[in-house]
């Protein structure tokens, strides 16, 4: 299993797609949700993300998911 870092916090990554490219495309985002306020507070209680080809799914503590498009 993978992991996605942002900021200071690790979170277990699953990369259901298997491609490289969907990782790149993952951090390539991320790096533009830094200056959301809002994503970098939800941030805090994510306990899982699974990476799919076009979307990212962030999934929260309290059972709620975050559809993210990376393409």
């Amino acid at each position: 299993m993978d992991v996605l870092c942002f900021g200071r916090r690790a979170v277990p990554l699953q990369n259901r797609a298997n491609r490289l490219e969907s990782r790149k495309l993952l951090n390539d985002r991320m790096k533009e949700m830094a200056l959301d306020l809002d994503f970098r507070r939800k941030w805090k209680t994510v306990t899982n993300v699974e990476l799919m080809t076009q979307a990212a799914i962030f999934q929260f503590s309290d059972g709620t998911k975050l559809y993210l498009n990376i393409s």
